[in-house]
């Protein structure tokens, strides 16, 4: 909603330099250099013109079309992907992968349908609308349409990488073992914050308690990602043995490391914690744990983190 010194404020906008213009919008959410940046789409030579509406639309349906463009071509490459994925479609590992692509697929299409519908809505308050909230409608267009050719983007160039590890027996290897240092990286300093956790400090409102309920998620996350790294191990280890090609080694010792020192990190954090900072959160951390736990490898992370985003305590 915006409000000005004029009651036809939307008329007095046209033919006003975007500084003086600026001056006589006030958005709540915004700030003065927002306003300038948003009247300036809908500006000639730094004034701001009601004709400047075309340009303004015409730019931004060039850049939805462009995001457009970039959804096709990631659906293209999804469907390569899942013919190259055909012959080994029945393993868990696999159908999980091209499942998660297809979610996300979904996902940046209804948001890549909705660009024309916002297009056509500023444009058809040309005539009468607000100049400011015309700009403003336009400038979320094309940031939104920005956002969408950006993850389709990131969506070709995963199946890309997806299509090189379902050939390459020792990119499968590689990509595990990337998984291995960030988990074994995240448990590290999940160990950090233990140590430094002050007991003395048994306020449940404290930050102390709010530390110690965070590292608790933390802590239960990295459990499930422990589960989901063994079911991959084993995954590929039997595609290895029905290929015929060596099974990956050094793997399982790093593995049960990992799993030695998160369940060290767990102790610590549970004899740390203070009884007012359990009693506080443990309703909470009771229910993600209960989510958690119905969660089966292979995990589809983008639910997790939905999960997590649900039952996180509110340490506020």
């Amino acid at each position: 909603m915006t409000e000005a010194e004029s009651d036809d404020d939307a008329a007095k906008l046209d033919g006003l330099p975007v500084e003086r213009a600026a001056a006589s919008v006030t958005v709540d959410e915004a700030n003065s250099d927002e306003i300038r940046e948003t009247l300036a789409i809908v500006a000639r030579d730094g004034v701001v013109r009601r004709a400047a509406v075309d340009d303004a639309v015409a730019n931004a349906s060039m850049v939805a079309t462009t995001a457009e463009t970039r959804v096709e071509l990631a659906g293209e490459k999804l469907d390569s992907a899942r013919e190259a994925a055909a012959p080994v479609s029945g393993r868990d590992l696999v159908s999980a992968r091209v499942d998660t692509f297809d979610a996300r697929l979904d996902a940046i299409e209804d948001r890549a349908d909705e660009l024309g519908d916002a297009i056509q809505e500023a444009l058809a308050m040309k005539a009468g609308g607000d100049l400011f909230e015309i700009a403003r409608r336009i400038r979320r267009v094309t940031s939104a349409a920005t956002e969408i050719q950006r993850a389709a983007d990131d969506l070709q160039f995963e199946l890309d990488s997806f299509e090189e590890w379902l050939t390459d027996a020792d990119r499968r290897v590689e990509e595990l073992t990337a998984d291995l240092d960030a988990l074994a990286e995240s448990v590290g300093e999940l160990d950090d914050v233990a140590e430094t956790l002050a007991v003395d400090d048994r306020d449940p409102g404290s930050e102390t308690a709010r530390t110690w309920a965070a590292a608790m998620v933390r802590h239960r996350v990295a459990s499930l990602m422990i589960a989901d790294l063994r079911a991959e191990l084993a995954a590929l280890r039997t595609w290895a043995e029905r290929d015929g090609g060596a099974p990956p080694s050094d793997i399982e010792p790093r593995l049960d490391e990992i799993q030695a020192s998160h369940d060290a990190v767990g102790a610590q954090l549970t004899a740390n914690a203070d009884p007012k900072w359990t009693a506080r959160f443990d309703d909470q951390l009771t229910a993600l744990d209960e989510a958690l736990e119905a969660m089966e490898p292979p995990v589809a992370w983008t639910e997790v983190e939905a999960v997590v985003e649900e039952h996180r305590p509110a340490i506020e």
